[in-house]
């Protein structure tokens, strides 16, 4: 599941919270989930707190904890703010195999993740994470794959080396924020 709406952008803060909208699509993808996964259902989260966020109303109605894993965190950039929004631009419009080894490293690390899980799983993450999922689905090697809008659950089905999508969740109409 992409998080919800951030209050604010990528070029603006690190590690910003929900906005008020973000916080309603987190209650709203809360009542959906509730109808749709096992109730032994493993929850893991992006340490962001978009990702946390996101997760903590459906962790609440479970009474479970929400577990914490970085292999499910946006991909590696800069770490300045000035130089994150150029950066991103120009990862948005590149292709996986053109990036810098730390983000196939990272890239390594969250596909080793999924590829472990053994159990239904709802993983609180972001926007790359989900293009790099679905670039792995589609053996294309595009960065940009789809557009997961704010709050979109997306089913993924892992059966050993084969990956695919049961269903895929809202799409935006304009790019990330």
């Amino acid at each position: 599941m992409r998080h919800g709406e951030a209050a604010a952008s990528f070029d603006q803060e690190i590690d910003p919270g929900l906005s008020p909208l973000g916080h309603e699509q987190a209650e709203a993808a809360s009542q959906q989930l509730s109808a749709i996964v096992p109730l032994d259902a493993q929850l893991w989260s992006s340490p962001k707190q978009r990702a946390l966020q996101t997760g903590a109303p459906f962790a609440g109605v479970r009474d479970v904890v929400l577990q914490q894993d970085a292999r499910f965190i946006e991909l590696p950039s800069p770490k300045g703010l000035a130089q994150r929004s150029e950066w991103l631009q120009q990862a948005l419009a590149s292709d996986w195999s053109a990036l810098p080894t730390a983000v196939h490293e990272w890239r390594d690390s969250t596909f080793a993740a999924l590829q472990a899980l053994s159990t239904p799983t709802v993983i609180f993450t972001h926007f790359l994470v989900i293009n790099s999922i679905a670039a792995a689905v589609s053996h294309e090697d595009a960065v940009v794959q789809c557009l997961p809008a704010n709050g979109s659950i997306h089913h993924l089905q892992i059966d050993g080396p084969l990956w695919h999508w049961v269903s895929r969740g809202a799409m935006l109409e304009s790019i990330v924020n």
